[in-house]
């Protein structure tokens, strides 16, 4: 079943069962029913206008199961919950009005929806070469234009050229990139973000062998008009094209236009088994005119790590971003952070902990296009998202509830 979702400033929420309905109507619901008690996984432009939605996949507690959240950006924020349940490893990319649910381990498939109508099919298309043995694992889709994008996939050495708007899935894949010179003792290179800049495709690779963070973590860099990789002259020790990183396990690879820099967020190695949590992580910078890298953000080491290590990132601008601390499995705390310095907002007692997020099951961060900050919160008896007023890191939404545990955002426009 699918809802139609009010949340009040307080957090009780009231619901209805939608039918299935099409693409003008869904956009007038959403778009026309109000609240009573008051109301209030990389996005690309596009060509977005009119009204924003935040986009964002779900996971249950025992992720086994999944689904899709879509949400009003602007008051009176409504939130349609509980599309189309599939599996709990998922990831999502939006583009104009459109996002792609992509369905990861030995799903293996990217689903294109209209935000206007979020639980209508536009198409599900294959991620698996026909010589694939083994998962593709897809992991984000990177957007040149409407008819161009990098499907990466985390569990192969070539990432894909594709078509988003393709109309068949023999139109979908236009061409490959060949990491494999980045591959690691598990025969992949891990390949997670991306981002474009400059006419330019900033590719992160985790090189995660084994739970181990023995191999550097590596950004290659593919000129975008040619899809050919460029030889960037930055590494010594391995041989390779791209840019070696002084952080371990990147998950995200940020562009602020504010600084003119890219920022790669890494979380280190999480604790596993009996291993102890690694801090090889933090925030680092890339010039993309003179591709120099800086360790911005330090996550401490294994005796000193005041905020744990660094689980997401959201950058407002030079001088302010924020940042989600781990401590242990789902005990995380929201802190802000001046990308220009690496300098944590403090209180008298260390990192200061934004909004009142702290120990808490926080999930995922992602601006929208009026720079609040919305945040995933995996509370086990009310999940959902969080929404700041990064201007004083007031809160706006104390809670729009998400049914299942908020995993990772996006933003798209019903242009």
């Amino acid at each position: 079943m699918q809802y139609l979702e009010c949340v009040s400033r307080g957090g009780a929420r009231t619901r209805a069962a939608l039918k299935p309905l099409t693409l003008p109507v869904v956009a007038l619901a959403l778009g026309a029913v109000a609240c009573g008690g008051g109301g209030g996984g990389s996005s690309s432009a596009g060509a977005a206008s009119g009204a924003e939605y935040a986009v964002a996949v779900t996971a249950a507690p025992d992720f086994a199961s999944g689904a899709t959240s879509v949400i009003n950006t602007d008051p009176p924020r409504l939130a349609r919950n509980d599309l189309l349940p599939t599996g709990s490893d998922l990831a999502v990319a939006c583009h104009g009005g459109a996002f792609y649910r992509i369905e990861r381990f030995n799903a293996n498939n990217v689903t294109k929806f209209h935000v206007g109508a979020p639980g209508q099919v536009i198409y599900q298309y294959s991620t698996q070469d026909p010589d694939d043995t083994v998962s593709s694992n897809p992991v984000t889709l990177v957007f040149v234009d409407d008819h161009k994008a990098y499907l990466l996939r985390y569990g192969a050495n070539k990432a894909w050229i594709v078509d988003p708007s393709a109309p068949s899935e023999a139109g979908f894949k236009l061409g490959e990139l060949d990491l494999s010179a980045y591959a690691d003792a598990g025969g992949v290179p891990e390949m997670q973000a991306g981002v474009i800049v400059g006419g330019r495709l900033y590719m992160v690779m985790q090189r995660f062998e084994s739970f181990t963070t023995l191999k550097t973590a590596y950004v290659a860099v593919f000129d975008v008009a040619t899809d050919q990789e460029i030889d960037t002259g930055k590494d010594v020790a391995d041989g390779l094209k791209g840019i070696p990183l002084q952080v371990k396990n990147p998950l995200s690879i940020h562009y602020l236009a504010d600084s003119g820099l890219i920022y790669v967020q890494a979380v280190g190695r999480n604790a596993f088994g009996d291993s102890p949590a690694e801090y090889s992580g933090g925030v680092e910078s890339l010039d993309p005119v003179s591709l120099e890298t800086q360790l911005v953000l330090d996550d401490g080491d294994a005796s000193d790590h005041p905020f744990g290590q660094v689980l997401a990132m959201a950058l407002v601008s030079a001088t302010q971003g924020y940042f989600i601390g781990t401590e242990a499995f789902q005990d995380n705390t929201l802190y802000r952070f001046d990308p220009s310095s690496g300098t944590v907002s403090p209180d008298v007692n260390g990192p200061l902990a934004i909004a009142g997020l702290f120990h808490q099951n926080l999930t995922s961060l992602a601006l929208d296009r009026n720079a609040r900050l919305w945040v995933g919160n995996g509370d086990p008896s009310a999940p959902g998202m969080v929404v700041l007023d990064t201007g004083n890191d007031s809160v706006e939404e104390s809670l729009i509830g998400t049914d299942l545990n908020p995993i990772q955002t996006c933003f798209a426009s019903s242009n």
